[in-house]
C-alpha cells in the first residue's frame, strides 16, 4: 500500500472468501438479469456456470441465485465480483448499495461506509489495538482494554464512524493476586465504575477487514507495525501515533520525557522508525 487514502470492498483481496454481502435487493436484481442476460438467472445454465455453481439436485434452477434475488441470502463477496465482472458496473455504484456485511453467515453484521478513509480515525483504532488491543487469533474479533473512560469513548466513536458498529461492553472484576474476570456487561462506558478495567468487542468483520489493509498487524498477541502501515500517510500516522503512546507510555514527572513501555523489541524499533520519519 503506497500511501492510499482510501480502500475499497474490491481491494479487500485477502479476506473475499470469508465476506457475505446484503445489498439493495432491486439493484442486485438488476445486476443478476444484466449478467446473465436473462430475467430468470438462477435457471440460466451458462450463468450459473460461470459461477461455478450448482443447480439443485432433480431441478434445472440454483436456488441459492433465487435467494439471491428475493432478498433471503446475503451473496459472498467473491460470487459478487464475478457478477460485476460480467456487467462492467462501476464500483462506487455498488459499494453505495451495499447494506451489511459479515464474516460468513453467522451474526456481526457491520455496515462500513466505503471507501475506508485511511485518515486519522482509522490510525487511532490502529495504534489502540497495538497498544492495548488485540485482533483474535482464531476468531479475528477486535478487542480492546483499558481503565480511562476518555481512551475507551475515543475508540467506541471511531470503530461507529467507521464501521457503524457498537461494541460488546464487559467490565473487569478488581484484580485478585494478578488475575481478572469478568463482572458483567454494560449497556454504556459511564457505567464503568472507576479504576476497574473495561473491554470493547467487535465482530469478526472487522478483524478481517483491518487485518487486510495492513497485513495481519495483529493475530492474538502478535502485534507489528508492518510495512503497509509504515507507508501511511500523515493524517493516518498522527492518529496511531498518538493513540500508541496514550496506551504505551508515560510522562516523566521531573524530565518531562517521554517512556514507551514494549516487551517487545522489534515492535520498539518500528515505532521508533515511525515517529522519526514524521514530521508534525
Amino acid at each position: 500500500m503506497n500511501e492510499k487514502d482510501e480502500i475499497n470492498l474490491v481491494d479487500l483481496n485477502n479476506s473475499l472468501g470469508y465476506f457475505h454481502i446484503k445489498i439493495n435487493k432491486k439493484f442486485l436484481r438488476g445486476l443478476l438479469i444484466k449478467a446473465s442476460n436473462n430475467n430468470k438467472p438462477h435457471y440460466n445454465k451458462k450463468f450459473i456456470d460461470n459461477l461455478n455453481m450448482k443447480c439443485t439436485k432433480n431441478r434445472s434452477a440454483c436456488l441459492t441465485i433465487y435467494g439471491w434475488m428475493k432478498g433471503n441470502k446475503t451473496i459472498p463477496l467473491n460470487k459478487l465480483i464475478k457478477i460485476i465482472d460480467l456487467t462492467k458496473i462501476d464500483w462506487k455504484e455498488v459499494q453505495s448499495n451495499i447494506i451489511s456485511l459479515k464474516a460468513g453467515q453467522k451474526r456481526g453484521e457491520i455496515s462500513p461506509d466505503f471507501p475506508i478513509k485511511i485518515d486519522r480515525k482509522l490510525g487511532s483504532i490502529v495504534g489502540h489495538i497495538l497498544g492495548d488491543g488485540s485482533i483474535d487469533y482464531k476468531h479475528q474479533q477486535v478487542f480492546f482494554s483499558n481503565s480511562n473512560k476518555e481512551l475507551l469513548k475515543e475508540f467506541i466513536n471511531h470503530m461507529e464512524k467507521i464501521f457503524r458498529i457498537k461494541p460488546r461492553i464487559w467490565m473487569q472484576k478488581k484484580p485478585d493476586f494478578g488475575n481478572t474476570k469478568w463482572d458483567r456487561k454494560l449497556s454504556d462506558i459511564e457505567e464503568l465504575i472507576e479504576g476497574r478495567n473495561c473491554g470493547l468487542f467487535y465482530p469478526s468483520a472487522c478483524g478481517l477487514i483491518l487485518n487486510d489493509i495492513f497485513r495481519n498487524f495483529a493475530i492474538g498477541r502478535d502485534k507489528k507495525i508492518t510495512d503497509e502501515i509504515l507507508k501511511t500517510n500523515r493524517e493516518f500516522k498522527r492518529g496511531l501515533i498518538r493513540a500508541f503512546y496514550d496506551d504505551e507510555s508515560s510522562i516523566g514527572k521531573t524530565n518531562g520525557n517521554i517512556r514507551l513501555f514494549q516487551d517487545r523489541k522489534e515492535m520498539l524499533e518500528r515505532a521508533r522508525r515511525y515517529v522519526s520519519k514524521f514530521t508534525w
